[in-house]
């Protein structure tokens, strides 16, 4: 089936999280999650490097929404149940939908980190890429100098596939670095339920 035929639902919850699609009208809201986080989030994300308008965060959300539509992409935002409020973001990013394998993403809102809310987040977007993208393929990757972002995807049970030197640039200096990858097999991910 082409991908564009695929019925995937636009939200999904996990204990504490409300777990969508952006939608129009979002752009206001990201901006100010990401205003909070921008330098926690400068040195490790290429489109963290400016501070940008409310506009231009309505422009990109409007421009993910048609990349989901499309089945190109599957960006998330991830909202407290208890109080609707934006604290993240995460994604379900399309590497090969012919796999189909996927990349998780995610970063948190500043005054929201070490509270447990991006691992519950990747464990239930893992679960959904299994279970409903039908996925064969799903792995994390994050600069070396991350310590904590690999902490994430240890505790989420992915499996470290190797570290590639000198991959990219830092975004913020534009030193050379490293970076680590992690993931999961459906064969995988059926034995960590099992255990």
């Amino acid at each position: 089936m082409k991908p564009i035929l695929l019925e995937i639902p636009e939200r999904f919850e996990s204990e504490r999280l409300l777990i969508r699609v952006p939608k129009p009208g979002d752009g206001a809201i990201l901006q100010e999650a990401y205003l909070a986080s921008y330098p926690r989030l400068k040195p490790w994300f290429p489109w963290a490097q400016s501070e940008s308008s409310v506009e231009e965060r309505e422009e990109f959300v409007r421009q993910q929404y048609a990349r989901f539509i499309k089945r190109e992409d599957m960006m998330l935002m991830l909202f407290l149940r208890s109080e609707h409020k934006l604290i993240g973001c995460s994604g379900l990013h399309v590497q090969n939908w012919d796999v189909p394998s996927f990349e998780i993403g995610y970063w948190v809102r500043t005054g929201y980190e070490g509270k447990g809310y991006v691992i519950e987040a990747v464990n239930r977007i893992t679960e959904f890429g299994f279970m409903e993208m039908k996925a064969n393929r799903i792995f994390i990757r994050c600069d070396n100098a991350n310590v904590r972002s690999q902490s994430v995807a240890k505790r989420a049970g992915f499996l470290y596939e190797g570290t590639f030197r000198n991959f990219e640039r830092r975004h913020d200096t534009g030193e050379l670095t490293d970076m680590v990858y992690f993931a999961l097999t459906q064969e995988d991910y059926r034995k960590l339920k099992a255990a």
